[in-house]
């Protein structure tokens, strides 16, 4: 439980500033895409959606990838990049440049993907800072029920 809430509180900003082309589609028409792709030109900068630890900053299978983990189980990765500027194991700051934007699926863009305990999840649940503050995503933790309301019982003579 506590877990899911320090997740729930974690606020990412999307890497780039260009429209959605592509959403989070684990299974449909586009199934099988597990993150979401932005629309901008060819070698835009791309920011780092959240700040942490760069724990993978290379290429995979021909695709430059940075991941971040800000808290240990949570991973945030931008993919389809043209060009990395940060190194493994360094830290970095929300919006900081770690790299330019590439063309993923033949479109020039950025691909962006979070990971929880290695499963992919939908990156639309913790975008959203740059709207609001940080207190958007504690509204992701179900409040605690309430004190009961009750008076106690008095006796209307006592302590007259």
């Amino acid at each position: 439980m506590l877990a899911q809430m320090v997740l729930s509180a974690i606020c990412l900003v999307a890497p780039v500033d260009g429209p959605v082309l592509e959403e989070f589609a684990p299974v449909g028409s586009y199934g099988g895409h597990w993150g979401i792709d932005y629309g901008v030109p060819f070698g835009s900068e791309v920011g780092a959606p959240a700040s942490g630890r760069v724990t993978f900053a290379g290429s995979v299978a021909g695709m430059r990838t940075v991941t971040i983990e800000p808290v240990p189980g949570f991973k945030v990765s931008v993919s389809y990049l043209a060009e990395i500027v940060v190194e493994t194991g360094q830290t970095v700051e929300r919006g900081q440049i770690v790299g330019r934007s590439g063309s993923p699926h033949g479109v020039q863009g950025v691909h962006l993907s979070t990971r929880i305990d290695g499963r992919y999840v939908d990156p639309e649940h913790q975008l959203g800072c740059r709207e609001t503050d940080i207190t958007r995503a504690l509204r992701l933790v179900t409040p605690p029920a309430p004190y009961p309301r009750r008076s106690a019982h008095r006796h209307t003579r006592r302590d007259l």
